[in-house]
């Protein structure tokens, strides 16, 4: 049983039916991304769509924490980690790093409620990959104490993984998993598979699966996708790219949350023409 705080936090994820509709914008991390750019105009149209929440990386959440704190806005969700993969931006290079670039009590006091962090997988220095599993224990204990949920991404970005691996459902209901069991209130992870297939993933993980996004796809790949997670039980999508790369991101948070809430396909559809 969650804590009385740390439930009212968590209820502000969700809509009414139980289903959340989360845009990730913290992409920005790794510079200006096509479609991320002018963040506040873009955010302020997002916000003014009224998803359940907005995932903003910390630089970003103390520059616009102020925008979330009227009747009816978005909860705000932090990413309180960064990734690196180089030096130099724009520059591919192997994800083995995970530091940690915010702190519970600052997300607190920025008015977050939820915390997103990475889990990469699949990393060629084990001792790198003990460290983010150390850092995620850490940071689920310190959520623990300030009653901020949680939210885990588990990912397959390491180098270790082959293009077949990233395949195996069983990898992804392990990886769940492991995140519940590190202390996770939510997790956040790709949809793989089968609906049948992916029911593994929902009924091994004691804790809300909510889907990512992943790369720009074609409307009906989206619907057809979010339907098919629903069916496995999940709790929701947190998506990006599909949002802010949209011609209308507005639009886009609306079409999300008809085939979310309600199974409607059909206004998704109209929506995102």
């Amino acid at each position: 049983m969650r804590h009385w705080n740390k439930e009212l936090r968590f209820n502000r994820l969700f809509d009414n039916c139980g289903k959340t509709v989360m845009v990730a914008m913290d992409h920005g991390q790794g510079g200006v991304k096509p479609g991320l750019a002018h963040p506040e105009k873009l955010l302020r149209t997002i916000v003014d769509a009224n998803p359940d929440a907005i995932l903003l990386g910390s630089g970003m959440a103390r520059i616009f924490n102020w925008m979330f704190g009227g009747k009816n806005k978005p909860s705000l969700v932090i990413s309180s980690d960064f990734i690196i993969s180089g030096g130099i931006p724009q520059r591919e290079g192997e994800i083995e790093h995970v530091q940690q670039s915010i702190s519970v009590e600052e997300c607190v006091r920025l008015g977050a409620d939820g915390i997103k962090a990475l889990l990469v997988f699949g990393k060629r220095n084990m001792d790198l990959h003990t460290e983010n599993m150390r850092y995620i224990t850490k940071l689920a204990e310190e959520c623990n104490r300030w009653d901020m949920p949680l939210i885990v991404e588990p990912t397959t970005w390491g180098a270790e993984f082959t293009a077949e691996d990233r395949k195996k459902v069983s990898l992804y209901a392990d990886m769940a998993r492991i995140s519940a069991e590190m202390g996770a209130d939510i997790v956040k992870c790709d949809f793989m598979g089968t609906p049948e297939e992916f029911r593994q993933v929902v009924d091994n993980c004691p804790v809300p699966v909510t889907i990512l996004g992943g790369g720009k796809a074609e409307a009906v790949q989206i619907a057809d996708t979010i339907e098919a997670a629903a069916k496995c039980g999940t709790y929701g999508v947190v998506f990006g790219r599909n949002v802010w790369q949209s011609p209308d991101p507005a639009k886009m948070v609306q079409a999300l949350k008809a085939i979310t809430y309600n199974g409607d396909r059909e206004t998704f559809l109209s929506l995102c023409d």
